[in-house]
């Protein structure tokens, strides 16, 4: 009795879908202003210019990335010089005022030696 209630199921709906489908389908052919041919023709020529869009775009993609990794290659091997130079030189700024700092340490050894030797010369 679920019929008496008013519900009819899944039935009616695919009914109607189908109806509707065969409708409308036969109202394009009527209406269509040019033959399948010609509507398939432009179909896949809208498919082919999407297709020439989709990979124009990809190659425009890939030519920026491959630029934008080049300018970062660039940049980096730059950066790398300018460090190395910058190591190179305080590297030799070091080594010039250690040498400076050990010759003054002989000279002040050497003057304090001869100091001592004087001061162990002389009488008391």
């Amino acid at each position: 009795m679920a019929n008496d209630s008013g519900e009819r199921g899944g039935g009616g709906f695919f009914a109607g879908f189908v109806v509707g489908t065969l409708v409308g389908g036969a109202l394009a052919m009527m209406l269509a202003p040019q033959t399948g041919e010609e509507t398939r023709d432009i179909v896949f020529g809208k498919a082919r210019e999407a297709a020439n869009f989709a990979k124009d775009a990809t190659g425009d993609l890939r030519e920026r990335v491959g630029n934008a990794a080049s300018d970062w290659q660039s940049n980096a091997a730059g950066l790398y010089q300018k460090g190395r130079s910058v190591v190179d030189s305080a590297r030799s700024q070091v080594g010039a005022a250690s040498e400076e700092a050990r010759a003054a340490a002989d000279a002040t050894r050497d003057e304090l030696s001869a100091q001592a030797a004087e001061g162990s010369r002389e009488p008391a």
